[in-house]
């Protein structure tokens, strides 16, 4: 997915800010929410009732990973 719209793109239920995924599946993910949103054709379905549900486990590896992430990185 383009940078420039990884920007720009939230979480539709909290509103924060989404991280690529850190598996091999393509799909932006909110770790607030624990929510997975399918990219399909290089556009996300930002849709709540077709994303995935996130393990504790999946959650806690994102959160680990936007803790490390300085605001200048954003």
């Amino acid at each position: 997915m383009a940078s420039i719209l990884s920007d720009i793109l939230v979480c539709p239920v909290c509103k924060r800010s989404l991280f690529a995924s850190l598996s091999d599946r393509k799909e932006i993910v909110c770790p607030t929410c624990r929510l997975a949103y399918e990219v399909r054709n290089d556009i996300p379905v930002m849709l709540r009732s077709l994303a995935r549900e996130l393990s504790e486990e999946e959650a806690r590896s994102y959160r680990d990973a936007a803790a490390k992430v300085k605001p200048a990185d954003l």
